[in-house]
Formats: C-alpha cells, structure tokens, sequence
C-alpha cells in the first residue's frame, strides 16, 4: 500500500511539473496594434483561452511540443509550435474575403456592400464565363436571387431572352436597365416590322440588346435591385439596373487565350399520333392547299386512316411538266392545271427528329493588355461562331473590345472604351407562334 501510495505521488509531481504555462501577445500584422478576443487552443485537445482587450493571453500546455493555434473571423488562422518556450509573441495577418466585398453602384462608383442601405448583389467573372452562352444573359441564370431569367434558345441561336428583376411590374416592358462601364445600352427586343402576324406568320427575332455583351470582356455584374439604389437613373431604371465592369489590364504584360466548344441536341420532342393523316372526317385530296381540294386548307389529323395503302395526292406527290420536269404538288407556282399523282398515304414518325441537326457552337478569344507609369490598356478580340439545331439558323458574331486608362495625377482618370460589335445571320429564328414553326408543321 506505502509503495502505491509513493507511485501516486510521484505520478502527480510529474504531471504538475510537466505542465507549463505560457503567456504572449497577439498583435495585427497590419498596424503592429495588439488584438482582443482571438481565439488561442492547444491543437487536439479541449485546453483553450482568448486574448485580453490588450491582445495578452496565457494558456497552460503539458508538452513541450504542443502546437497552439490562433484563430479569428477576418484573420488568419496560424499554429505555432511551442518547443518548451515560456513566451510566444505572434502577428496575424487580415483576411479580408467576404468582409469587405466591394461592388460596382450607380455612376460606377465601387463601394463596400455592407455600407449600402440597398440591395446590391454582384458575381465575378469566373461565375459568367466558366460555361459561356451566345446569349450573355443566358450566363446569368440561376445566380442572382430575386432575377428570373428566361432563355430564348429554344427558337434558334440569336433569340431573345426574357430578364425580370422582382416579378413583373408592366404589361409591356420589364426589362431592367444595362450599363456598361457607365454607358446605358437598349435591351428591348428587336423584332421585324410586319402586318402578317395575325394571319398566322410568325415575327423575326433580331435579339436583344444585352446579348451582344461579350463574356470573356466582362469583370464582375452587380444588380441594382431597389429604388433607391436606381435612384440615379430615374424612370429608366424602373425596373432595376444591371450594371456591368469590364475588364482592365494589369500591372504586368499579358496574353490571354480561350477557346469553348459547345454540341447541342433537341432534348425533348413532342409526341404525335401517327394513326390518321391530314383531313376531316376521313377525307383528304391535295390541289393547292387553300381549299381547292378536299379538306386541304386546314391542319387537323382527322382525314384517311394512315398505312393503309390507300393512294391520295399530297403535298409531296409528284407532278410531271411537260419538259419532262418533276415538281412538288405544293409547287403551285411552278405549274398550272396538271393532275398530282397519288402517292401512298403513310406515317412518318421520324420527321421531325431527323429534321433537327447537331449545333455546333464555337467562341474563341484573344486579349493582350499591360500596365505602364500611368496608365494601363487592354484588347480583345472575339469570334463566335453557332449553328443552331434548326437547318439554316446560325449567328455569327466578331467582337472588338478597347479598354484604356491614363492617370495624369492622384485625382484624374481618364479613360476610354471602345466596343465593336459585327453580327450577321443566314435565318434569324422567329418568334411566337405561327405556321413557321417547326413543331407546327
């Protein structure tokens, strides 16, 4: 029993000794000012302590090769072996990321978020251009609380697409107001003048405005959504403001390439009945599809039973011109008085997917800029190249981007920004419904 008891003792003396007490000061790395409140423990155990208002601390270790780590929200956290020092002194440099984020406001004055009295939301160039669209609002989607974005892709490169900030607030126009670099630039859809529209023609869609912005130009988006954070813009930005920065060369020279390739299919088809043909109540004859033959100027599916190996002439059918020519029946204005010769009325399930292709969408990019004494500038130059899914339907787009800044003094800045654009199409996609319409058909 006196030898257990002896062991205890000795056990006891040896951990008491073995534990050390060490004292420091945390100062800012900054400034070289002492810092309160930081957050001292002994890595892998519960033994831990905080910083005085002086930026004093002490904290008791049982080993000379304990690790103790500082830590702090807006420092960086840092471990420090202790190598049986009685005293630790450490600077701990600031960390200043999601503190201090600074946005792009109205006038294109930066300032720090959480000094607005608005709501200012902004996103950096590698959260717009990591997947590039040919429509730069496309890019936007699903990353900006309170914008609703729909795309116009469906209906062929080069379409419009829809932006709302905060719901809709007009039966007409809801389309927020588009600064870039401190120039306001038209975002309303552009769409061919045309009386046909109510017979059934679809309208052309040119695009709209936004679309033209190149994505590999662009340095960070920040939206305007209040109004009093539109305040400056007055009754354009009614519907909030959308403010882009391009990009400024820096300190350094620099050549930058990037290159994307884009492959799109038809996702989803609509699904059609293939039992009956054109027609009404059974009956179907093709002469010039504006009501000469039977049931030929409507588009319903309720004519002759298909794949019958019933003969019935057709839009598709063939005409025999007296040279010895062969035209379609729906040729008319190839022909006059010459009988269609019936062919088989049959389904064809596929045509539509056939119709559709694979588009093949291609942008590639080269910028050169540097900084000097005073100033700095940077250019790029853009090629996008798309086809779309539909036959026909493509954009090809060449943009041409100047940035340049010359600081003359502390309090001058002068810059310029020069941006050409050259688009150019075969067959803009339409827009709405109408007999264009692929599906329609």
């Amino acid at each position: 029993m006196k030898n257990i008891l002896i062991g205890l003792l000795l056990f006891v003396i040896n951990y008491v000794y073995s534990q050390q007490i060490i004292t420091g000061t945390v100062i800012s790395e900054l400034d070289k000012s002492p810092i309160p409140y930081i957050n001292v423990a002994v890595k892998n155990s519960n033994v831990g302590t905080v910083t005085d208002s002086d930026g004093n601390y002490s904290i008791k270790v049982i080993s000379s090769k304990s690790i103790l780590v500082f830590s702090s929200i807006g420092y960086q956290t840092r471990e420090i072996k202790t190598l049986g020092k009685n005293r630790i002194n450490i600077t701990l440099p600031e960390v200043t990321t999601g503190l201090r984020e600074v946005v792009i406001t109205a006038l294109n004055k930066r300032r720090v978020s959480k000094e607005l009295g608005y709501a200012v939301q902004s996103i950096q160039q590698k959260d717009i251009a990591e997947v590039k669209a040919v429509n730069f609002l496309d890019n936007l989607t699903g990353k900006l609380a309170g914008v609703s974005i729909t795309p116009g892709s469906a209906t062929g490169v080069g379409s419009s697409s829809k932006i709302v900030i905060r719901g809709e607030k007009s039966f007409t126009n809801n389309n927020p107001l588009f600064i870039v670099d401190g120039t306001p630039i038209n975002n309303n859809t552009v769409f061919n003048s045309t009386n046909e529209a109510a017979t059934g023609f679809q309208e052309v869609d040119f695009g709209n405005g936004a679309m033209e912005v190149n994505a590999d130009d662009i340095e960070s988006v920040s939206v305007l959504k209040g109004a009093s954070a539109a305040a400056l813009y007055r009754t354009r930005a009614s519907n909030g403001v959308i403010i882009i920065n391009t990009k400024k060369a820096k300190d350094k020279f620099s050549v930058n390439l990037n290159s994307s390739l884009f492959i799109d299919t038809a996702f989803k088809l609509p699904q059609f009945q293939n039992l009956y043909g054109q027609g009404n109540s059974g009956n179907f004859e093709f002469v010039d599809g504006l009501g000469a033959g039977i049931n030929d100027n409507i588009t319903y599916s309720w004519g002759p039973r298909l794949n019958q190996g019933t003969k019935i002439p057709q839009f598709d059918s063939p005409v025999n011109l007296p040279d010895g020519t062969i035209v379609r029946g729906g040729d008319t204005s190839l022909y006059s008085g010459l009988p269609i010769t019936p062919t088989a009325f049959v389904s064809n399930p596929d045509n539509l997917k056939n119709f559709y292709r694979t588009g093949i969408t291609t942008i590639n990019n080269i910028a050169i800029g540097s900084g000097f004494e005073k100033g700095n500038y940077r250019l790029s130059f853009t090629d996008l190249n798309s086809e779309s899914i539909i036959p026909g339907v493509n954009l090809k787009r060449k943009t041409i981007t100047t940035n340049l800044q010359f600081l003359p003094s502390d309090k001058i800045t002068v810059s310029a920004h020069i941006n050409y654009v050259n688009s150019t199409s075969d067959n803009r996609p339409s827009n709405g419904y109408g007999s264009e319409n692929v599906n329609y058909s």
